[in-house]
């Protein structure tokens, strides 16, 4: 010990200097790289960060656009079902919105219960969609009145471009005879008629094709925020078709046009005019070209598509008899199966079959009126 204390006092002054200086330069070095590794950590801890809100960000906005994509509420089958108590006809509403392209839920089959279940895929820029409707819209909805629960009626909006094609009504009386009219002689020198300049032919593949996704949007967006006011918007949209070909009614006359048929619900305004559920609408209609979930009916190939009890409506679609017909036959099948005759044997049998129960909507309603 006295060594080495005889030894630091025979350090020079200026040999001490010189250990403090160095040991101050190792302290300011030990401090700069302190200093060095606190600010790398900062700046990976603001990288990180930053990634972080990003990333959070980019999830909220992803999920913001999957949201939006969603298909309406209370459709979860493509289709609005609708039901009468007798008096107030109300939608069928729950059931999580689909999905982007996701798969529909079919709706339940309740023939088994005595309910028959008339669906109809409709597409509100077809002439031939709207004069089913102008043909069999009324008598379609006094049955759903009238009915109590045993009728339900489902209607699927779509945009079909190859629907909109020429229609030609149905003739309801023959055309008279035309009388011959004798041919007069050509003159000698007849003057020859200019041809007249042929109308251009609309594409018919495209024509309305934009207002078809319209209007099935108006229906999606009342179904979903006001879906007991959806068949009054429903005929309202029929009502109003455009012309064929044309450019149809605007954003702001669909908002009309529903107000008018009683909607009032917050935010059906705003849902139409950013045509909110266009992509659904297209999403739905190819799903139903694809296949739809009845036995004996392959997909949609055409609007309008008419299904009542699983039997698909061929006929003439502005023919109401011809509706009438088929529609009651398909109503008295399901009856029939929700109530099997009894095995108890009987004197003599019954020359008369016996009546429809009275759950049924009526086997002789008023006709509708003709388109």
């Amino acid at each position: 010990m006295s060594y080495q204390r005889s030894r630091k006092q025979k350090i020079s002054a200026k040999e001490r200097r010189v250990q403090d200086r160095e040991l101050a330069r190792i302290e300011r070095e030990r401090r700069r790289r302190r200093a060095k590794v606190r600010h790398v950590g900062l700046r990976v801890g603001a990288v990180v960060a930053g990634l972080a809100v990003l990333a959070g960000a980019g999830l909220g906005i992803r999920a913001g656009v999957a949201a939006g994509r969603r298909g309406p509420a209370n459709m979860a089958s493509d289709g609005l079902v609708l039901s009468s108590d007798g008096t107030t006809t109300t939608a069928a509403t729950g059931g999580a919105p689909l999905p982007d392209d996701g798969t529909p839920t079919p709706t339940t089959d309740l023939s088994a219960q005595g309910v028959t279940q008339l669906v109809a895929y409709v597409d509100y820029a077809d002439p031939a969609s709207a004069a089913f409707w102008a043909a069999n819209g009324s008598t379609i909805e006094s049955w759903l009145t009238a009915s109590q629960g045993q009728l339900t009626v489902e209607i699927h909006p779509v945009a079909v471009p190859s629907a909109r094609e020429s229609f030609t009504p149905s003739p309801t009386t023959p055309a008279p005879t035309p009388t011959p009219t004798p041919t007069p002689a050509p003159s000698a020198d007849p003057t020859p008629t200019p041809a007249a300049t042929p109308a251009p032919t609309p594409n018919l593949q495209d024509a309305g094709y934009d207002y078809a996704l319209r209007a099935a949007n108006t229906f999606a967006c009342v179904a979903n925020g006001d879906p007991n006011q959806a068949m009054a918007v429903n005929d309202a949209l029929f009502a109003a078709q455009p012309t064929f070909g044309s450019a149809g009614l605007s954003d702001d006359q669909l908002v009309d046009l529903a107000t008018k048929a009683g909607v009032t619900a917050a935010g059906v305004d705003g849902c139409i005019r950013s045509h909110h559920y266009e992509r659904w609408v297209t999403q739905a209609t190819a799903r139903a070209s694809l296949a739809v979930p009845f036995d004996g009916v392959k997909a949609l190939t055409t609007a309008p598509l008419v299904v009542v009890a699983g039997h698909q409506y061929t006929s003439a679609v502005d023919d109401s008899s011809a509706f009438v017909q088929f529609a009651m036959q398909a109503i008295s099948e399901v009856a029939a199966k929700a109530n099997p005759p009894t095995d108890t044997p009987t004197d003599a049998p019954s020359e008369a079959p016996s009546a429809a129960p009275s759950t049924t909507p009526s086997a002789t309603p008023s006709p509708a009126p003709t388109a």
